[in-house]
């Protein structure tokens, strides 16, 4: 795995085919965004396999609330770029040395995150169907 590049998000900023997001300010600071928003940082990979690799750490490291421990501030707690970096380097120098069993398991989230997908969409259809049944015998 090759080290990405990291920065802090402007619109300004040109935007590349292989790069996602993760927030950096607040409680759920360091969680993957597929969007940007003003308060995040930009992870370029250089091939859709880093993004997949980078994208399911930064998901696993976010679920077990390993960023809550490189979070400052009193207020609107947030976590610093360089502290950001130098953990996520860490992670991955961390995962190099397992990382056929680690594609394996980042090939299985992302099978899940599809099947969760399409169940979610399932449950959207289900909750509009409920609605429609209902309302069509309402007087408008």
């Amino acid at each position: 795995m090759k080290a990405v590049k990291i920065i802090t998000y402007n619109p300004k900023n040109q935007k590349s085919e292989f790069e996602f997001y993760a927030l950096s300010k607040g409680l759920n600071s360091g969680k993957p965004l597929d969007i940007p928003c003003p308060n995040c940082f930009v992870i370029f990979c250089r091939n859709a396999q880093d993004l997949d690799v980078y994208r399911s750490l930064l998901f696993g490291l976010w679920k077990t609330k390993a960023f809550h421990q490189l979070l400052v501030g009193s207020v609107i707690p947030f976590i610093r770029i360089n502290d950001f970096k130098n953990f996520i380097f860490e992670q991955i120098l961390h995962l190099q040395e397992k990382q056929k069993s680690y594609q394996k398991d980042v090939q299985k989230f992302k099978a899940l995150e599809q099947k969760e997908r399409a169940m979610y969409e399932q449950l959207l259809l289900i909750s509009e169907l409920k609605r429609i049944y209902i309302a069509r015998h309402l007087k408008r």
